[in-house]
């Protein structure tokens, strides 16, 4: 059963979690680990959180509160009014924040094809956030006829999701030595080039 910490305690849990994540470059962190870097008791971190999912996904969203992207994404997603102005403006928000969370990300993607733990975390920033936003986005776009012609709003927007993944940035910056700003100049005029061959005909 969980029980109530104070923020800064459970503050100071999630950022060791990730810390010693990113340093140690596995997802096998123990609670106990953990709970030595924070300076806090196992027992605590247990309480806290329970079981090493909930510990997980905790700590992705808790990195969200650490810059304004998440905040600037979901707030781009939800306006009402949207345009493919605004589909920029939430590519680039996100292409901004990925250098961020790639090194705790990767390690949750590749550790989601086997652990279900690893996989509930990462969907619930990568599909249930970033995909659930740009399939919002696209919607509104095609309902107002600016994504015209053969782009089905919910296959575009998974489309455009594995353009900006992390996954894609692993290939392409860490495997084959493209600058950050390479990548992201890359995504941005394939989707332009999307985009405009939906006005075709």
């Amino acid at each position: 059963m969980k029980s109530p910490i104070t923020e800064p305690t459970r503050n100071a849990i999630l950022d060791a979690a990730w810390s010693l994540i990113a340093e140690n470059g596995r997802l096998d962190v123990s609670q106990s680990a953990v709970a030595q870097a924070a300076g806090v008791s196992r027992q605590t971190v247990y309480l806290a959180f329970g079981d090493r999912s909930a510990l997980l996904t905790a700590m992705v969203r808790h990195k969200d509160t650490q810059s304004d992207h998440a905040a600037r994404l979901a707030e781009i997603s939800g306006r009402k009014d949207i345009s493919v102005a605004s589909l920029r403006e939430y590519l680039e928000t996100w292409l901004d924040y990925l250098p961020v969370i790639y090194p705790v990300g990767i390690l949750l993607d590749a550790a989601a094809v086997t652990d279900p733990q690893a996989r509930d975390a990462w969907d619930d920033r990568m599909k249930n956030a970033l995909l659930a936003g740009l399939k919002r986005i696209f919607k509104k776009l095609a309902q107002t006829g600016q994504v015209p012609g053969r782009l089905a709003p919910e296959h575009t927007s998974e489309f455009v999701w594995s353009l900006v993944h992390p996954s894609a940035w692993r290939l392409l910056v860490v495997e084959c030595g493209w600058t950050g700003a390479e990548f992201s100049r890359s995504r941005m005029e394939a989707v332009e080039t999307l985009l405009l061959s939906s006005h075709k005909t």
